[in-house]
């Protein structure tokens, strides 16, 4: 979008409350607060450039939400090429996400961009996001529930005449789904695939809900507002990169996070409601949960759940420290600043970098923390009770209830405070106050731009200065975290990262095998969903070592059932470093592949490997893009690593900027690639590629004989498959399996059972006994042949019978004790099952003399 640059700010800071030494003041009449103390004055543009400890910053984006604030314009929507909308349910946020916007939702919006500013408005009212229940007749589909011509139950809880899930945001995950039965609403924005950038300085003004309220009132407890970042390595829409990674090795970045209950200071005195947090993944330090076997754990810049880390005082080999909370004036607007580069970030609020301020936190990327060396976009959001929002509610150390949230009773010590229990909002004359307001976003970049990691070595297997690997993060030195290796289990656990060991290897894959399983492949270090061409000879190896000496299996694989190897060899490996070299292969059958590294087995339990200079390339060294530490700009093959958004430009150190130089676009002689400016010069047809010199040369000649589906070998297709069906190897079009779907317990509706933290995955449910159930809405079975579920219990002969749709599949039986309640070791138990369909998955617990039956971690759909 064009900005409206205010001129008389071009060059200056903005006057914020409590801060001198400005070079210039813009005076405006305050936003009129009641009975709040000195109000600032409000402006919602600012400058273009900015100085930032004597370096030049350039604005590349912004979101100023219609203008200056109290400008006067009228309602308006949320300008969808930075944002979209999004409902997912996470962090037991008591909440449902909606789309409602207030031109076309005048009475029950949850957003609205009007006076300069954005409102994300929480309502007390019920609403079902989840078409769950297959139905003949609306009897079945209980209040306000109505079957539909589709067959399953819709509902307007809120009684409204619109069906819930047409008010809904959209649910685009993989997991984390939204639940129904929520009895609030809210909203969340993101910027994913929209508005991704890496380092740079960003600055919000907000305020937070309930600042209506009189000057020194306390806020009712309950709201959760957030602006934050999520690495864009874990996007849940793919775009041109590869985003499958999961959280936190996306990395995360709370830049504010406001627990509004602890304005209360009867159960918080110190009144640190504001908070700032950082999350990531990494190698487990001395007493952490992580670093016992089958433990995990985030690490991060806050109570939970490691208390601190050295790197979040920016001191990479310092003790142990952690960001509490900050006490803020709720009432009135504030202005954070998030400052990020190669090195780490600072967050500073009120207190600029622009004007010389002091930051209120700093975090250290060293020590491994690499997702924070990788693009990442925006959220906004305003949540309602959870884990924050009702903080404590996992049991809080009391002597009286009143100690507790909202009067919750206190027995054992403890607070019985739920996700909800602390919400005492009273909605009739305060629920329009719940609302997180939002003045502008903007996200500037250094000028001399920042520093690029460097290529592996491994990239160039001839040494000629082009990439000729297909692995992209070969040596595990790029700052994108999206190419590190994953791990996948069948029976097996355990844990990955990428560390810094050091000397000549520097970053290397470090994999910790707690449970190795039965087989070889029950654990798996692999990267996959690569293209291998039909009749072209490969070359492939990998550098590994163990904690003790074994016998590894490694193997190019199809990536999809029926999952058919195309080579494979065994490898002795060492405690030293040893160089495993495959024999050369030719597939047979143009298709996407995996390089696995199978590490399980009885050997394995207890063990550790590490990964690096993992290589796959063709004989004759063909090109690969080459894109490390890059989003746009040649790939070094012809290609671009990817398109600017309109208004920005690709900068020398291959990230869309603003422009701060004119670029001319150079395509004089060329059809194709790149321009030299972050856009392409063309693109090639189908069975054509483009050379280095920008010329589409054609690649081979296309081959469909006796195929209906699949690769012609020539970059196009000899036909497509229907819905529910997928193209084989041999060009046929056959029946798909689905994708193995977890189902996490804590997630659940529980019944007689609660949640925990713990577990393998997640938390985990415990107290699960006979007549309890624990139960999974909109699950559909059709095509799963079996469902694992991973259980544990001090005692043998625990079941649990597994109902879909009130129909008995079969009974899981513990035959065998695993551990205590209190940190159990916990199995798997597997059951064939044929059931088709969509309905309500239901673990219910058979009565045993011991009362509980199992911890309850997930159920795995196969």
């Amino acid at each position: 979008m064009q900005p409206a640059w205010k001129q008389a700010l071009l060059g200056c800071s903005v006057w914020a409350l409590g801060l001198g030494g400005v070079s210039c003041v813009v005076e405006e009449a305050p936003e009129p607060v009641p009975a709040v103390e000195s109000a600032e004055p409000l402006e919602s543009t600012g400058s273009r450039t900015l100085s930032i400890s004597g370096q030049p910053f350039t604005l590349t984006w912004e979101d100023d939400f219609g203008g200056d604030l109290n400008g006067g314009q009228g309602k308006s929507f949320l300008n969808t090429a930075n944002w979209t909308k999004e409902n997912l349910g996470v962090n037991y946020e008591q909440q449902a996400y909606t789309n409602r916007e207030c031109p076309d939702h005048p009475t029950n919006w949850n957003y609205c961009v009007e006076q300069g500013k954005l409102t994300i408005l929480a309502r007390k009212e019920p609403l079902d996001c989840v078409v769950w229940q297959q139905c003949t007749a609306s009897s079945q589909c209980g209040t306000n529930g109505t079957c539909a011509a589709t067959g399953y139950c819709i509902y307007d809880q809120n009684k409204n005449g619109v069906y819930d899930h047409e008010e809904c945001a959209p649910f685009n995950g993989l997991s984390n789904g939204p639940a129904n039965g929520q009895q609030y609403t809210s909203g969340r924005i993101k910027s994913d695939e929209k508005v991704e950038f890496r380092y740079g300085y960003i600055e919000f003004r907000a305020r937070m809900p309930f600042a209506d309220l009189p000057a020194g009132a306390t806020p009712p407890n309950g709201m959760w507002p957030a602006i934050w970042l999520l690495g864009a390595n874990g996007a849940i829409t793919n775009g041109g990169r590869d985003d499958s990674a999961g959280w936190p090795m996306t990395g995360e970045i709370d830049i504010m996070e406001y627990s509004q209950i602890k304005e209360n200071k009867s159960l918080f005195p110190s009144n640190e409601a504001m908070g700032f947090n950082a999350l990531w993944r990494e190698y487990p330090e001395s007493g952490e949960m992580a670093a016992a076997p089958g433990g995990w754990q985030a690490n991060a810049c806050s109570d939970w759940p490691n208390h601190g880390d050295a790197k979040c005082d920016g001191d990479v080999g310092g003790s142990r420290v952690q960001w509490p909370g900050k006490t803020i004036d709720y009432h009135q607007w504030h202005t954070w600043g998030f400052l990020w580069d190669e090195n780490g970030f600072k967050i500073y609020i009120d207190n600029l970098p622009q004007n010389g301020g002091t930051p209120v936190g700093t975090l250290s990327i060293g020590d491994n923390a690499t997702e924070f060396r990788q693009p990442m976009f925006l959220i906004l959001n305003n949540a309602v009770g959870g884990e924050l929002g009702c903080l404590g509610w996992s049991g809080r150390s009391c002597t009286s209830s009143a100690q507790c949230a909202n009067g919750a009773a206190c027995s054992g010590g403890k607070c019985q405070e739920t996700p909800s229990s602390c919400i005492n909002v009273d909605w009739a004359s305060q629920g329009d106050k719940a609302k997180l307001e939002v003045d502008y976003v903007r996200w500037y970049h250094r000028n001399s731009g920042y520093t690029q990691a460097a290529k592996a070595s491994c990239q160039d297997s001839d040494g000629n200065g082009t990439a000729d690997n297909i692995i992209r993060n070969c040596g595990f030195n790029e700052d994108y975290t999206y190419h590190r290796s994953d791990l996948f289990f069948e029976g097996g656990g355990g844990l990955t990262d990428v560390i810094n060991e050091g000397g000549t290897r520097g970053f290397v894959q470090w994999v910790r095998i707690d449970n190795g399983g039965s087989q070889p492949y029950s654990v798996q270090i692999r990267q996959e969903g690569f293209q291998l061409t039909a009749g072209t000879q490969y070359k492939w190896k990998v550098d590994l070592k163990s904690s003790v000496a074994r016998t590894l299996p490694i193997k190019i694989a199809q990536a999809h059932d029926p999952w058919g190897v195309v080579s494979t060899f065994n490898c002795n490996v060492g405690t030293g470093w040893t160089t495993c070299t495959g024999p050369n292969f030719t597939p047979s059958a143009t298709d996407t592949y995996k390089f696995e590294i199978d590490a399980g087995g009885s050997a394995g339990s207890n063990t550790q490997v590490y990964v690096d200079d993992m290589y796959l390339g063709t004989t004759g060294n063909a090109c690969q893009p080459e894109c490390t530490g890059k989003t746009c700009g040649s790939d070094g093959c012809g290609g671009v690593c990817g398109s600017c958004r309109s208004g920005t430009t690709c900068s020398s150190w291959g990230q869309c900027t603003a422009s701060t130089s004119t670029c001319t676009p150079a395509c004089s002689g060329r059809v194709c690639g790149s321009d030299g400016c972050g856009g392409t010069c063309g693109t090639c047809s189908s069975g054509s590629s483009c050379n280095s010199s920008g010329q589409c040369v054609s690649s081979c000649v296309p081959a469909c004989s006796g195929r209906v589906c699949g690769s012609d070998g020539c970059g196009g297709t000899c036909g497509t498959c229907s819905s529910g069906s997928s193209c084989n190897s041999s060009g046929q079009c056959t029946s798909t399996p689905p994708t193995s779907v977890r189902k996490e317990a804590e997630a659940a509706t529980l019944t007689g059972c609660f949640a925990e933290a713990g577990g393998d995955s997640s938390g985990k449910v415990v107290a699960f006994e006979g007549g309890d159930t624990i139960c999974w809405s909109n699950v559909t079975m059709t095509g799963f042949t079996s469902v694992v579920a991973h259980v544990g219990a001090p005692y043998p002969n625990g079941q649990a019978q597994l109902k879909f749709n009130n129909t008995v599949l079969g009974t899981y039986t513990l035959s065998t004790a695993t551990g205590g309640w209190s940190s159990p070791q916990l199995t798997n138990l597997t059951l064939p099952v044929s059931a088709s369909g969509t309905g309500t998955l239901c673990l219910v617990g058979v009565t045993h003399p011991n009362g509980w039956i199992f911890s309850v971690d997930y159920l795995d759909l196969k």
